[in-house]
This record gives structure tokens, sequence and C-alpha cells, in this order.
């Protein structure tokens, strides 16, 4: 019982002393070399002492991105993983786009609309050729979107555009895709990677045995 009372009486003066250590903690202390934004005549910061000032900042250099796991295939037709996606998007441009707002802009098209519930319109630039110096054209756009369909191709993206029943190139920069049924959201999914344009010549040598477009451009 003593023991008891003595281990309680140390206790509480224990306690006495962190409280009062606490208790002068909590007094705000004042540095005084601390150095006072400047201010002008008015009172009021100067541009010196704004957060995130960037007057030094410099253009150019590298920008480098990290992947969870690599691409696996550079076909716009092929694979539907994402790292694949990422690296194509970056690689193959796209009749229509999604600007910083996520709505549809024109990239490859000039303009595009709906003609009725069935029927899409592009007009395409007139001033785009292929890595392979092959012109962008309705051709181009014709050859890749009957690829993504075709079922010997078996391209995992195919059901995005599945219900495309015709592509009629109506001259060489204007193209009207018909479908099967009404779709409205035709467009957005042209924004997706399986929309990326391959030039012609690539696909007849893909075709022939004589490029790899898994692997390369």
């Amino acid at each position: 019982m003593k023991k008891f009372k003595k281990r309680f009486a140390s206790g509480v003066v224990a306690l006495t002393i962190v409280g009062a250590l606490a208790a002068c903690s909590s007094d705000e202390s004042v540095d005084e070399d601390a150095v006072e934004p400047d201010t002008d005549a008015g009172g009021e910061e100067t541009d010196d002492d704004v957060e995130g000032d960037t007057s030094t900042a410099t253009e150019g250099g590298d920008l480098r991105l990290a992947m969870m796991s690599d691409a696996v295939d550079l076909d716009p037709h092929g694979s539907n993983d994402t790292s694949s996606s990422h690296v194509r998007t970056n690689i193959y441009e796209r009749l229509v786009n999604h600007d910083e707002n996520m709505d549809l802009i024109p990239e490859l098209a000039e303009s595009f609309e709906q003609v009725d519930e069935l029927t899409w319109e592009f007009v395409l630039r007139e001033d785009v050729t292929f890595t392979d110096g092959e012109p962008f054209n309705g051709e181009a756009v014709k050859r890749t979107l009957e690829r993504v369909i075709d079922p010997d191709v078996a391209s995992p993206k195919a059901f995005m555009y599945e219900m495309i029943e015709n592509i009629e190139v109506i001259d060489d920069y204007t193209v009207e895709i018909t479908t099967e049924y009404p779709f409205a959201p035709l467009a957005a999914n042209l924004a997706h990677d399986g929309g990326g344009m391959i030039s012609p010549k690539a696909i007849e040598e893909e075709e022939n045995g004589e490029r790899n477009l898994i692997l390369s451009l």
C-alpha cells in the first residue's frame, strides 16, 4: 500500500511538471532575425515577395513521364492496354481530339458535322503528310477505318467502330461516314486511340509482310 502511494505521488509530480512545460511551450516565440516582406509606400507587398514568381523560368528541356508498364503494341488497331494507348496517342493523330475541357475539336479533320441520324461528314486538312511521305487524304481515312473493322484483322478496338456501314470518299478531302444505326458518340470514338490514322502505304506493306505495325511505324 505504501509503495502504491509513493508511485501515485511520483506520478502526480511528473504530470505537474509536464503540464508546466506544455504551458510554457504554447507561448509563441519571436524570431528576432525574421525578415518582414518588403512593402511599398501603401503597405502592399512588392512583386519580389509574391509566391510562385516565375520571372526566372526558362523554356525548353525534357519532360520525362513514368508509366507502370511498357507499351506492348504500337499498332493503333492492336492491343487495348492503357500503356500502349498512352504511347500511340503521341504517335498517331486522329480526325478529332479533345481539348483541355474534354470538348471535341478537329485534328486531322478541318471540320466535321452530323448531317443526319446516320451520316457524318468530315472535311480534311490539306497540309498533312504521313512520316513515310504519303499524303493524308480521304483514301487514308477509308483504308484506316476499313482495317479496324475488318474481321480478318480482328482488332480489339473494332467494337468502337462496328456501327460503321459505309465510308465514302466524296473527294480528296471530304469523307462521308454512314452508320448502321443512329450513333451520336461516333465522333468521340474517333478521338480514341483506335481512331489513329495510318498511311495506306504502311497498311499495304503490313498486309504484304513487309512491315510490322506492332513494332514500328
